[in-house]
């Protein structure tokens, strides 16, 4: 696939038309395959990717789980703003034609993107010049996700806020998710939930009226909790996206500080090393809160309930003694009676009248009663321990929230004192500022806390909820286990699960050799000898130096980081089979200069037969233009006009002329 044309109407800061030429030009028989945009910050870089993005993606662009509704929404947003002041009914319009061989056949496409305010967006798809008018939008899009499944798309069109994702990803689980779509796992995943749905639906359908009626009831109030999970689950991104900001904000605030305050007083650095202190308290008093919160802190939120269910629990168990005991006496009694007979012939008779006046008084009290919930023993226990722990949990949290305030307090002291020395009084207002972002800080940080405990609240909820929905399939599948049809299908699963087992481990291996090649090509000369090895359960990627010892990602560097992330998208590329136009905007922020001179030299130019560089003039400067020239096949600058808020396109780049001159 190669791209020839963007074309952009009213799009974002692009107001009107403007169209540009994206097919790599050739410098004798060679072609260059990299086309370079260069603007300033907020002059429209983002909006070539987004619109490149959208064009092949549509509403997977923006994610998996995004409605109609919001979709229609978002490209509202998308519309220049100069344009709808003009007219509020403008339409946007992208529009990206390319070539692709496609069973066979190479052909030029051209799709074309259309929406305006309170109308669905139309799509189109040309091919070879001839509109194709019997495919419906949903049959256009099926078809562009052949060509660019959307997990691969993450692969070829990123920005530099991905590339620090990935790089600061300890966890794997970007490169889990990137991996499972690679290999069509998300989809053996589905297929087995499927399979599962129709199990249950099988037992669903020979259960009688009251079960049904039971499992309905279940689902219903799951499906409401779950929905209410994901809505929380969503804010707390959102909150913790907003706390990362904050905290992106403080740091560059305390850049500032230190980079204007010239050298510190005696005093003011002992305060400053107090601060620190400080600061490592806070983060190991807020890693034991999360600690506790993670624990059985739920089972104390609501005491009286947890009271009421374990006073009626107790009172089930003496129910249970009572009827033990008076089934036990039941059966001993005929015995007695025939020993009292034997022994006291005259006053047997009054002797059993008052053995079974009096036994009688003490099985009355329990003996009509049932017990309302019948649970074991140990499971009564379990839960009485889990309350109990959650007090102890829930008196400790309090402790420690009390001794995080005052932390924060003294830090917030501490931070008035720094500002109060003499040698800062001129950065009177930096440190305003420092305060007003550590006290929204503060604020998002409670916020942040209590959509945990919600979250944690609703989905034990939702646990319980499936433990007793499981109850009712288990039962209904055991009815239906030597159907045919259910032994077919647990059969299907087995082998899925192996077939996933195998698949997985196999392109693991394939990717542990090119993350390697990627790797060593990127890396530094002292990091040659680095191999990598990756996790087939987490998918973490661990790298491994001659010795075998395993590196430690955190001790690594912004810029190392950023150049293993780029060996794993240059991986998970090569592994995907796919040959697509790489897109990538702002990739170089965090590198240093032998980072960049490696990426620059055997990256940009190798990474695809067409390479689109969407870069500020800080990443790509005049020295790094003159060493990628020769691979440049041409260049746009992007030009922001404050007093339209718009943006044009033209010719050429920052250093352009000047790299000519020194030719």
């Amino acid at each position: 696939m190669i791209f020839k044309t963007l074309t952009l109407n009213n799009f974002r800061v692009f107001n009107g038309e403007t169209t540009i030429e994206l097919t790599p030009r050739k410098q004798g028989v060679f072609e260059r395959p990299i086309i370079l945009f260069g603007g300033l910050n907020g002059a429209g870089k983002t909006s070539i990717l987004t619109a490149i993005r959208l064009a092949l993606l549509g509403r997977r662009a923006l994610g998996t789980v995004i409605t109609k509704k919001d979709y229609q929404a978002y490209l509202n947003e998308q519309t220049n703003n100069a344009a709808t002041k003009e007219d509020p009914n403008a339409e946007a319009t992208i529009q990206l034609s390319f070539t692709h061989t496609h069973q066979g056949e190479h052909k030029l496409y051209k799709i074309t993107r259309t929406w305006q305010a309170e109308s669905e967006e139309k799509l189109t798809l040309t091919v070879n010049g001839v509109v194709d008018e019997a495919l419906t939008n949903d049959q256009v899009q099926a078809f562009l996700h052949e060509l660019v499944p959307p997990g691969i798309g993450d692969l070829f069109f990123f920005d530099g806020e991905k590339i620090a994702e990935l790089a600061e990803d300890d966890t794997g689980t970007y490169l889990k998710e990137a991996v499972q779509k690679l290999l069509g796992i998300d989809i053996i995943n589905r297929l087995n939930t499927d399979l599962d749905i129709y199990l249950k639906g099988l037992g669903a359908e020979a259960a009688d009226k009251d079960t049904r009626k039971k499992i309905q009831a279940a689902e219903d109030e799951k499906r409401t909790i779950t929905h209410d999970v994901e809505a929380t689950r969503v804010k707390i991104d959102e909150l913790g996206s907003i706390l990362t900001d904050i905290k992106s904000k403080i740091a560059n605030k305390e850049a500032e500080i230190q980079s204007q305050g010239g050298a510190w007083a005696e005093t003011k650095e002992q305060e400053q090393a107090k601060i620190n202190d400080l600061y490592e308290l806070e983060k190991e008093l807020t890693s034991k809160i999360r600690h506790e919160l993670s624990g059985t802190l739920p089972m104390a939120l609501a005491p009286n309930a947890m009271q009421g269910l374990i006073d009626r629990l107790s009172e089930d168990q003496k129910i249970k003694q009572a009827k033990a005991f008076g089934s036990e006496l039941n059966q001993a009694l005929p015995a007695l009676q025939d020993k009292i007979t034997a022994n006291f012939d005259e006053q047997s008779s009054d002797i059993m009248a008052t053995i079974n006046s009096y036994f009688g008084q003490l099985t009355a009290e329990y003996g009509m009663a049932s017990p309302e919930l019948d649970i074991s023993d140990s499971e009564f226990a379990l839960i009485q321990a889990q309350f109990k722990e959650g007090q102890q949990s829930q008196r400790l949290l309090k402790e420690l929230s009390t001794a995080l305030e005052q932390v924060q307090d003294k830090l917030s002291s501490l931070s008035i004192n720094i500002e109060r020395a003499p040698d800062a009084a001129d950065l009177k207002e930096l440190y305003e500022s420092l305060r007003a972002l550590e006290k929204e800080r503060d604020t998002v940080s409670k916020e942040y806390i209590n959509e945990l405990l919600k979250a944690k609240t609703l989905k034990t909820k939702e646990l319980e909820l499936a433990k007793r929905l499981e109850k009712f399939y288990a039962k209904l599948k055991n009815n239906h286990s030597a159907d045919k049809a259910v032994h077919r299908v647990q059969q299907s699963q087995y082998v899925l699960d192996d077939f996933k087992t195998a698949l997985t481990e196999l392109r693991v291996t394939q990717l542990e050799e090119l993350f390697v090649t990627a790797y060593r090509k990127l890396a530094r000369k002292e990091d040659l000898k680095l191999s990598a090895k990756i996790d087939p359960q987490s998918f973490d990627v661990n790298l491994v130096d001659a010795q075998g010892a395993v590196i430690n990602r955190k001790s690594m560097s912004a810029g190392e980081k950023q150049i293993f992330a780029f060996a794993i998208l240059e991986a998970l590329g090569k592994l995907s089979g796919k040959v697509l136009p790489v897109v990538v905007d702002t990739p170089l922020g965090r590198l240093d200069s032998k980072h960049r001179d490696k990426l620059i030299k055997h990256y940009f130019p190798e990474a695809s037969e067409q390479v689109i560089l969407l870069s500020t003039d800080t990443e790509v400067d005049q020295d790094f233009y003159n060493a990628i020239e020769h691979q440049v096949s041409h260049a746009f600058e992007i030009e922001f006009n404050q007093a339209t808020s718009c943006s044009t396109l033209r010719e050429g780049y920052f250093w352009a002329e000047l790299a000519k001159e020194a030719v």
